[in-house]
């Protein structure tokens, strides 16, 4: 679907007058990187010019070349910086130091008819006028051969047998092909020209030549080795170029009344061929390719007239398009052609034409694609196709053609060279355009119809005669009345003209100061239009003015480079400009933002890209869709969709406001896609204008989630519900709309990129079904029509799927079945509303329901529309029958699981029903649900109460329990359980009227049970107010070391004597032991931390003797993470088969024992313990020291006092040196590394890994008063 549009032309004088064909090459020196041309005349004389055609230098060779000489070939050779020539008589003469230096190469005593370097110009193949083919490696002989002889060369084919010629399917060639036809020499086409065409890797090269009358060609390896033969083909002519890619060798060929271009594969056999559009007078002087193999050349000859033709091919889809057409006339002739090297030519497509008048003209093409440029609804996105004389039309809104078919075919008197369509927002219809042709017309087209496609010739018109082909490039419709091109006149000029009835008159030029390569429209003015010139700058052009590059206003020079695509386009009421360079640079304004695109298009609401890993990227045309697209390689985000596309396709169109969107592969073929956020665009756009039918149909298209109907914009939808109903009007798709429904905000999830400006709130989603539902519900039960709506209403209670809902849905059915039976006839019936209910629900589901709705006539109506077998309903529901009415209810709930209406059921059955109550009841758990139905003084209750409070007390739920029993007025086995509970207050408020021996016993056995859950102070307030006996009470407070309360109840009751044989004699015991204590823990933490400095050390000295981490045996799974390489407390992890092992490997982990393998975890986990535990001594020893001092054993208190506050002092002070960053960051990392693991592997920490959170750093101690300060 691209054309090859001119991208510019320039104009040399060479200051040459040729009466040969000019031999000529280009190439680079050191001192510049542009390419250099390099000619020799016909009488010897070298010319270096440079690429303003300026000559350089220059050499006359016929000073030391023998007499009647004529160049062979030039070769400019870059590894050596010299410049190689070939003359007729056989010298080879190299020139270097500007043509200051020659030497002679080489002599071939024979002469030479041919000779080429190597694409990679190490080798050098020679024909010599005996018909040898010489190679050298840079002028040293490597092999020789003669070409003359009969060999078919080492790849010789090989006959397996299997059937000859003449038993083989000829295809359309019929049954004469059987018969093998002669080849025979024909003197019309006899040449002995000798041609040399190397294949683009300069692996292979090809020599065609005459053998016997006969046109051969033979292909030879880089060593010189014969390898095929070409066939035997009748007509074949001179011409001969090897693709540069190196899938074809093309040649022409003339039989009978055809002119064709024959291409041969490497084995010499014929693949493929395509007519040449010319007369019988006319001949093909010179075929080659671009170099990029995607251009082939024909130069062709009108014998009679002399004229001459330029014919450009490309291929697409296997069909061969005829792209462009260059006529010169008889006084022009062409000298040379030749394709240019530089890759840094814009997609490496520069054709140089040499005059024999000394011109030279130099033509740059790009791809590009011709459509019409429209934004609305009108334009049917045409694109438009050029081959030779006829111009392919497809319309992609209605149809996709696949090429080189098309939806309407335009076909003129003369070959096409460009294609303009009518400019947007015109009068104009925009899929008009006109057609540029070789014989310099313009021809106007108008679109008549849409589907079928149809244009008609409305307009024919001449323009001003033209000194050589493309003199006027870069025509451009601007608006209705005015075409403005690029006149190329010694310099550069923009021309307007004005469009008559049958002409168009020249209005004005301005001068340009650089050539032109690419004009676009102003997005909102229609008398602007904006030029990139090759200088890189793009300058804006108002008609009627001239272009002045002074004025800042003019001058906008968006990107660093110049871009083969380039379009302006208004983003809020700005100017963006965006570029595509020929090496995949995407330049948005003057920031290169990609650096691998292959392709975009600007859509009426996005910008799609295509990079080279085949994605495709979508961003809207707003400022934060542009800023999204400008930093996609840095960051993605969710204003950026992006969806993988076929390998190597590229954009062609996409419809304006329209989803779809033409990709063409390599190949040629066509494929459309309709990406997801352009969808999204026009639903919303659909839904905003409440043309839910159109939405509605495109999304069900699409396959977009429905959901997006209410997401959109969930008041508006509900504000107009009735609108909605009335647009979508079928049921079935009401029902799949409904059907839908999910509790959930599209907007925020699968759409989220195409909302992401939205409020991410999402406020009553929850209950999103119910709401649509109950809307919808109520909106279609007041329409006129809603006896018709049925099946949407069955929607609305299915969706809901509650059993009340289902129960409501069975009701309609019963309704409809009424009705029916009374003789009314209903757009909707009983039997297909009750079919598609069980469409939507399962039949099983539906009988249950209706089970449950204790309705049997409607159990009857829902099973005979099902699967369902009689034997398997009807005895169940004569036995139920039978039953009374409550006692059927609750079989009917029994056998539905409903256990809790069963029990209501139950328990309406009356006193007979009791026992099994009571059973039913157990079985199933449901005290709560049956004590809700009775009062406390039925005796039932009572005894489900006992139930329960054994069920709790098997639950160990003894308060709960407790309360149960105390309800059911059962105080003993309420008192029991909460004595199991300590719930000693209620215990004792219920008991507090037994015996004084009984009550003091459950005292005593509620102090037992507080003291082993270390409840002490409670313990001792049922000692002092319910027990009664203050020694014991002092005893226990003494115990649990309440010193202070000990010594208030030895005054409150009087046992002074207490004081001395019992707190002091306990609380001197307790000094000793804290004393003792902080003394072990102090020794323990510093030997400890110690160890831990040495390991540490040492391990970073020796860490692979200490410990060799990739062989230890019980390690199976090691984590990357960790500060130090070899680490033996890098984490790993390791899966055990039982918890008897895992504990037994935990210990071995966490062993203090020297030289084991986590020694160091282990000592980490010891001094994390060593100081809690010291720290948590601070709160007793402050309730020692007070009593200390009750006693006057001030030392004493003061030597604890002080003893503590040293060790808890050296302790914090020691912990930057325990707790370092260094095991903070590697015990995190290696945890964080032992949990990503494959799923479903059982596995365990091991090392650093272990550690908890709180032990990777050091203690946390809080803040607390203990000391007394009186004491210091």
């Amino acid at each position: 679907m691209k054309n090859l549009n001119l991208w510019v032309v320039s104009v040399n004088d060479l200051k040459l007058k040729l009466e040969d064909k000019l031999t000529v090459c280009s190439g680079c020196d050191d001192e510049g990187s542009s390419n250099e041309l390099f000619v020799c005349t016909h009488n010897l004389c070298v010319i270096n010019y440079n690429e303003n055609g300026d000559t350089k230098w220059t050499k006359d060779l016929s000073e030391f070349a023998s007499p009647d000489n004529r160049p062979v070939n030039i070769t400019f050779l870059t590894l050596t910086n010299a410049l190689c020539v070939g003359l007729a008589n056989g010298e080879l003469i190299t020139i270097s130091d500007g043509g200051n230096t020659y030497d002679l190469a080489g002599t071939c005593d024979n002469g030479l008819l041919a000779m080429e370097w190597s694409p990679d110009q190490e080798l050098l193949v020679l024909v010599t006028k005996d018909m040898n083919m010489i190679l050298m490696n840079m002028f040293d002989p490597i092999n020789e051969g003669n070409l003359l002889n009969e060999d078919f060369g080492e790849k010789q084919f090989i006959t397996v047998g299997w059937g000859k010629k003449e038993t083989q399917f000829h295809g359309s060639a019929g049954k004469q092909a059987r018969v093998k036809s002669e080849v025979t020499a024909d003197e019309t086409l006899s040449d002995s020209t000798v041609k040399i065409s190397w294949r683009g890797d300069g692996n292979l090269y090809a020599i065609g030549f005459t053998m016997d009358g006969i046109r051969r060609f033979k292909v030879f390896d880089k060593e010189g080795n014969l390898q095929y033969t070409s066939e035997k083909q009748q007509g074949l002519e001179s011409n001969l170029s090897w693709r540069p890619s190196g899938n074809l060798i093309a040649t022409t060929q003339k039989l009978n009344e055809k002119y064709i271009v024959s291409f041969f594969e490497k084995n010499g056999l014929k693949h493929g061929e395509f007519d040449i559009p010319v007369n019988s007078n006319t001949i093909v002087e010179d075929i080659t390719w671009s170099s990029d193999s995607e251009v082939l050349t024909l130069q062709c000859r009108d014998m009679t007239t002399n004229t001459q033709l330029i014919l450009l091919y490309t291929i697409g889809n296997y069909h061969w398009y005829l792209k462009q057409t260059l006529e010169f006339s008889n006084e022009q002739r062409i000298s040379k052609i030749m394709w240019d090297n530089d890759f840094d030519i814009i997609n490496n497509k520069k054709l140089h034409v040499f005059l024999h008048n000394g011109q030279h003209l130099s033509y740059t093409w790009i791809w590009n694609v011709d459509h019409s440029r429209g934004i609305g609804d009108n334009d049917d996105a045409v694109v438009a196709v050029i081959d030779g004389k006829k111009v392919l039309l497809t319309g992609f809104r209605q149809t996709v053609v696949p090429p080189p078919m098309c939806s309407f075919e335009v076909n003129l008197d003369a070959n096409v060279t460009s294609i303009h369509f009518a400019p947007r927002a015109t009068d104009t219809n925009p899929n008009s355009f006109f057609v540029c042709t070789a014989d310099n017309k313009l021809v106007f087209y108008k679109h008549t119809n849409k589907f079928p496609l149809q244009y008609e010739l409305y307009k024919t018109v001449d323009i001003p005669q033209l000194e050589f082909p493309f003199q006027n490039y870069n025509w451009f419709w601007v608006n209705h009345d005015t075409v403005v091109s690029v006149a190329v006149e010694g310099g550069y000029d923009l021309v307007e003209y004005t469009i008559g009835a049958d002409k168009i008159e020249k209005k004005r030029s301005s001068y340009v100061p650089a050539g032109v390569t690419k004009i676009q429209p102003h997005p909102t003015e229609t008398s602007s239009v904006f030029l990139q010139l090759q200088s890189k700058s793009i300058v804006l052009y108002e008609l009627g003015k001239d272009i002045d590059i002074s004025q800042d206003s003019q001058i906008m020079a968006p990107f660093d480079v110049i871009c083969q695509k380039f379009n302006v386009f208004a983003v809020e009421n700005e100017l963006q400009f965006i570029g595509l360079s020929h090496k995949g640079q995407l330049y948005i304004n003057d920031k290169m933002t990609m650096n691998n695109v292959s392709s975009y298009y600007v859509h009426s609401h996005f910008l799609l890209v295509t990079t080279l890993q085949h994605v495709l990227l979508c961003a809207e045309l707003t400022n934060a869709g542009i800023e999204a697209i400008s930093e996609y390689q840095k960051t993605e985000s969710d204003h950026v969709y992006k969806r993988k596309i076929e390998r190597g396709a590229k954009l062609v169109i996409a419809v304006p406001n329209d989803t779809r969107t033409v990709f063409q592969l390599p190949r040629g073929n066509l494929e459309t896609i309709q990406p997801r956020p352009l969808s999204l665009k026009i639903i919303g756009e659909f839904l905003d204008k409440l043309q839910y039918h159109e939405a509605f149909d495109l999304m069900r298209k699409q396959r977009i989630n429905l959901n997006l109907i209410y997401d959109h914009d969930p008041n508006k939808f509900v504000e107009n519900i009735d609108t909605f109903l009335e647009s979508v009007k079928n049921n079935s798709w009401l029902n799949l709309f409904l059907s839908d429904l999910e509790n959930l905000d599209v907007t925020k999830t699968m759409y989220a990129s195409s909302y992401a400006s939205k409020d991410k709130a999402t406020n009553g989603v929850d209950t999103k079904i119910q709401k649509i539902c109950d809307i919808v519900r109520e909106h279609l039960k007041k329409r006129s029509d809603s006896d018709s709506k049925v099946l949407p209403l069955l929607t609305t209670f299915v969706k809901k799927n509650t059993v009340e809902d289902m129960e409501k849905a069975l009701l309609i059915i019963k309704e409809l079945k009424v009705q029916e039976s009374g003789g009314s006839k209903l757009p909707v019936g009983s039997d297909e509303a009750l079919k598609y209910l069980l469409y939507m629900v399962d039949v099983n589901n539906l009988f249950d329901v209706a089970l449950g709705m204790y309705d049997f006539d409607l159990v009857l109506l829902v099973a005979n529309k099902s699967q369902k077998d009689p034997k398997e309903y009807v005895p169940m529901l004569d036995e139920l029958n039978e039953m009374e009415e409550n006692y059927k209810r609750f079989t009917i709930n029994k056998h539905l699981k409903r256990f809790d209406r069963a029990v209501e059921s139950l328990v309406l059955c009356g006193t007979s029903r009791h026992n099994e109550l009571k059973t039913f009841v157990k079985y199933h758990s449901l005290y709560r649900e049956a004590l809700a139905l009775f009062s406390p003084s039925d005796e039932i209750f009572k005894e489900i109460s006992d139930d329960f409070g054994l069920y709790l007390k098997l639950k160990k739920q003894y308060t709960e329990a407790g309360v149960i029993y105390e309800r059911a007025s059962n105080i003993e086995k309420a008192i029991e359980c909460y004595k199991d509970a300590l719930e000693w207050e209620l215990a004792i408020s219920l008991a507090i009227s037994w015996p004084e021996d009984q009550f003091k016993s459950l005292c005593w056995d509620l102090v037992e049970g507080l003291k082993e859950e270390k409840r002490h102070k409670e313990a001792l307030i049922i000692l002092e107010q319910y027990y009664g006996k203050g020694e014991e009470a002092v005893s226990y407070a003494v115990e649990c070391g309440q010193y202070k309360t000990a010594l208030r109840l030895c005054s409150q009751h009087k046992l002074s004597h207490l004081k001395e044989a019992k707190v002091l004699l306990n609380l001197l015991e307790e000094y000793n032991n804290i004393k003792e204590q902080i003394e072990t823990s102090w020794a323990n933490f510093i030997r400890h931390r110690d160890r831990l400095q040495f390991v540490r050390v040492n391990k970073t000295k020796h860490p692979v003797d200490t410990y060799d981490f990739y062989t230890n045996k019980d390690s199976d799974l090691y984590s990357d993470a960790g500060s130090t390489i070899a680490s033996s407390s890098r984490g790993s992890t390791r899966s055990f088969r039982s918890s008897k092992n895992r504990r037994k490997h935990e210990r071995k982990v966490a062993s203090l024992k020297e030289g084991s393998q986590y020694e160091d975890v282990a000592l980490v986990m010891a001094l994390h313990t060593l100081v809690v535990a010291t720290f948590d001594l601070r709160l007793l020893v402050k309730e020692v020291i007070i009593a200390l001092s009750y006693f006057s054993k001030d030392k004493e208190a003061f030597l604890l006092q002080s003893s503590l506050e040293k060790v808890l002092k050296d302790m914090k002070d020691s912990f930057k040196d325990i707790w370092t960053n260094e095991l903070v960051l590697e015990a995190t990392n290696a945890s964080i590394a032992a949990l990503n693991v494959p799923e479903g592997q059982s596995i365990v920490p091991q090392g650093i890994a272990t550690l908890e959170p709180h032990i990777r750093i050091a203690p946390v101690i809080s803040d607390i008063s203990w000391k007394l300060d009186g004491l210091n």
